[in-house]
């Protein structure tokens, strides 16, 4: 697959990186190389590591280089059917749309949710802006398709693009739905971040400008041809003034916008 980066200055991580790689891969050998150019020359202390190992791509803290990090498995993923997690009567499946061919999820993150959706049926394009989480999740994706059954569960319909996502959007053809799930703070300054993969995610790239989220939706509205989905914590206020529709859950919720296009 060809990956288009964007370039070194438009994207700000929230820490500095160091590259350590201990893996006589080839693959992963050139995926190191590429991301030290793209990320440059870090001026700040390193807080975290991107460990290239045998057992693929992982970040790590700088404290804790010796442990364990985190990484996309997509092996993980509970892909049970029937009133299962994968199954088209839960609240994010319902909010995409059974009638939903395509997908575009223009935050992809850690890629769980374009997972998801694929291994539902949906074809799906994820766009993730970070380097470093690109990387990732383009190990995620080469280890999943070394396992048959993930593989053949997938079914070639997930696809990962490094890029700007209003630039994917701006040249994009025809898609039904776009899917956003942007970085939002927690209820409180002084609370505890999510544990595990979430808070790495969030202490590599932050949260998420007002400004360019807002962008990104208007653009969505223009870009889908069915819908626009986006992801809230439910404490966070309505993204925007009546939704078509809203899909409760405990902790989040699916606002969906009819789409202008």
């Amino acid at each position: 697959m060809a990956i288009s980066h964007p370039e070194p200055s438009s994207v700000q991580h929230a820490s500095a990186f160091e590259v350590v790689v201990a893996t006589q891969d080839v693959r992963l050998h050139d995926e190191a190389k590429q991301l030290k150019q793209v990320i440059g020359k870090q001026n700040r202390p390193t807080t975290f590591i991107v460990y290239f190992g045998q057992g693929g791509v992982e970040i790590r803290r700088s404290n804790k280089a010796d442990k364990k990090g985190h990484k996309v498995d997509f092996n993980t993923i509970d892909r049970r059917t029937g009133a299962g997690n994968l199954s088209r009567k839960q609240l994010f499946p319902k909010a995409i749309g059974n009638e939903t061919k395509t997908v575009l999820d223009i935050t992809a993150g850690l890629g769980a949710d374009s997972a998801m959706l694929a291994l539902m049926g949906y074809t799906v394009r994820a766009v993730e802006r970070s380097p470093i989480i690109s990387v990732l999740l383009r190990d995620g994706l080469h280890r999943a398709n070394k396992n048959p059954e993930l593989h053949n569960a997938l079914g070639g319909r997930l696809a990962l693009a490094e890029a700007d996502s209003r630039v994917i959007m701006q040249n994009i053809d025809f898609v039904d739905v776009v899917y956003m799930d942007p970085m939002f703070p927690p209820k409180r300054k002084k609370s505890a971040l999510p544990q595990g993969s979430i808070q790495m995610l969030q202490a590599v790239v932050g949260y998420d400008d007002d400004v360019q989220t807002k962008e990104l939706f208007d653009l969505a509205m223009n870009t889908a041809t069915k819908r626009v989905v986006v992801k809230r914590p439910n404490y966070a206020p309505f993204f925007r003034e009546n939704p078509t529709f809203v899909h409760k859950g405990k902790l989040v919720r699916y606002e969906v916008y009819g789409a202008q296009k």
